[in-house]
C-alpha cells in the first residue's frame, strides 16, 4: 500500500518512537522512501505543527499539534474506567481510600475515589471534582510535570486571588516534587488528614493524571512513605499501561 496517507503514517510512526527525533537521512532509510519524498511529506506534517525540527539538532520530532491530539484523547471520560485496577490495587495494598485526578480545562480535578471495603474502621472519602492547584498532592503531581510557562500561566490567577501567595515559592515545591516523584498533603486542607500522590505517565504524556491513597495522617503515617510511594509508583504503571493500550 502506497498512498499519501499510508506515507505520511509511516513518517509518524518512525518518528514517534524515537524521542530524539530523526535525522532526514534516517527518517528515509526508516521509511523506504526517497530523500525528496521523505522531505516534502515531513515539510507538509510541520506545516499543520505534527513535526517540528528540533533546534539544536535539526532532527525531526513529533509536533504540538499532534501532541496535543494524543493528550486530549487520553483525557476523554470514557478512559477513566482504565484508572480501576490501578485503584483496587493501592486499596488492597495500603488499606486505604485510593484516588485518581486528572488535569482539564486549566483545572484539576480528582475524578475517582475508591475506599476498602471493610467496615470495622472509617475511611476518608474525598469526594469527585476541582482541587486547590496549591495545596492538594493531586494537583501538585501533575503541575510538576508541565512545562515552566504552563504552571506559571495556571498558578498566576491563583496568586493573584490569594493574598501572601508567591509562585516562585509554589514553583520550588513543584520542583522538589518533580525530583522526588510524589507529592504529599498533610493537613493543608483538612486538619488530620494526609495524602500522597503521584504522576501517571512521562514523555510526552505527562502531566495529565496523577493517583494517590488518602486517609487519617495517624493511619497513613504507620507505613514507611517509601512504602507507599513504591505502591503508587506500581499503580501508576498500571493505570499507564491500560490507558495507552486501549
Amino acid at each position: 500500500m502506497s498512498n499519501p496517507l499510508n506515507r505520511y503514517h509511516r513518517i509518524l510512526q518512525a518518528i514517534s518512537g524515537q524521542p530524539a527525533g530523526m535525522s532526514l537521512a534516517d527518517l528515509a532509510a526508516a521509511t523506504g522512501l526517497p530523500r525528496s519524498t521523505t522531505h516534502r511529506l515531513a515539510t507538509s506534517l510541520r506545516e499543520i505543527e505534527y513535526l517540528e525540527v528540533d533546534d539544536a539538532t535539526g532532527n525531526f520530532m513529533l509536533g504540538a499539534g499532534l501532541i496535543g491530539l494524543m493528550r486530549a484523547s487520553l483525557t476523554q471520560d470514557s478512559k477513566l474506567a482504565q484508572f480501576k485496577p490501578a485503584l483496587n490495587f493501592v486499596v488492597g495494598r495500603l488499606e486505604e481510600t485510593a484516588f485518581c485526578a486528572r488535569l482539564l480545562n486549566d483545572e484539576v480535578d480528582l475524578v475517582q475515589a475508591i475506599t476498602p471495603t471493610r467496615k470495622d474502621q472509617l475511611y476518608i472519602y474525598p469526594g469527585v471534582g476541582s482541587r486547590p492547584l496549591d495545596k492538594c498532592s493531586s494537583s501538585k503531581a501533575i503541575l510538576a510535570y508541565l512545562e515552566p510557562a504552563r504552571i506559571e500561566a495556571l498558578l498566576e490567577p491563583l496568586a493573584r486571588a490569594t493574598p501572601g501567595l508567591r509562585i516562585a515559592d509554589l514553583v520550588d515545591e513543584l520542583t522538589q516534587v518533580h525530583q522526588q516523584g510524589f507529592a504529599v498533603c498533610d493537613g493543608e486542607i483538612d486538619e488530620g488528614v494526609l495524602s500522597v500522590a503521584c504522576p501517571v505517565m512521562t514523555g510526552k504524556a505527562r502531566g495529565l493524571y496523577s493517583i494517590g491513597v488518602v486517609g487519617p495522617a495517624a493511619r497513613l503515617k504507620s507505613h514507611d512513605i517509601r512504602e507507599i510511594v513504591s505502591v503508587l509508583h506500581s499503580a501508576a504503571d498500571l493505570a499507564a499501561a491500560e490507558l495507552l493500550n486501549t
